[in-house]
């Protein structure tokens, strides 16, 4: 099992040309009352990676025939560069959030686009350290 981990990550660096500094499980939010997609949360020299990444619990199963595919190719992730990150901040929580919202630590990522400014939320494992990292990434390539 941990040879097939080491060959999917360097197998990942191959196909997108970069080093994986740090990653991580997360979900991402298209909007406020969205359910999320889960993924892969890479940080690379350059920038932040998303992947989606195929994952449905058993109760959605009964009502889907099939499920979405893997993007094959790095082309299909979201890719947000540093050098366009103009800001990172976690959404305020409400009271009900704590009760009924992700247990993991969401924040909110606002960048420059071609398509002009946009933002999108993203929840991670709030035991890892992704964002410490990310942060850090930020700060060092501004």
């Amino acid at each position: 099992m941990e040879e097939s981990v080491e060959v999917f990550w360097a197998n990942f660096e191959k196909e997108t040309g970069e080093k994986v500094l740090d990653r991580t499980m997360a979900q991402r939010f298209s909007s406020p009352k969205d359910r999320g997609d889960w993924g892969l949360l890479v940080l690379s020299p350059t920038g932040l990676r998303f992947r989606p990444t195929p994952g449905q619990n058993w109760f959605s199963s009964l009502f889907k025939a099939s499920s979405a595919p893997v993007p094959a190719r790095a082309d299909e992730d979201i890719f947000i560069p540093y050098a366009s990150m103009l800001s990172l901040r976690n959404p305020p929580r409400k009271f009900l959030d704590f009760l009924f919202g992700t247990p993991f630590l969401a924040f909110d990522i606002r960048f420059s686009s071609p398509q002009g400014e946009e933002q999108l939320r993203f929840a991670v494992d709030p035991k890892s350290d992704f964002l410490v990292s990310l942060e850090k990434m930020r700060e060092k390539t501004s």
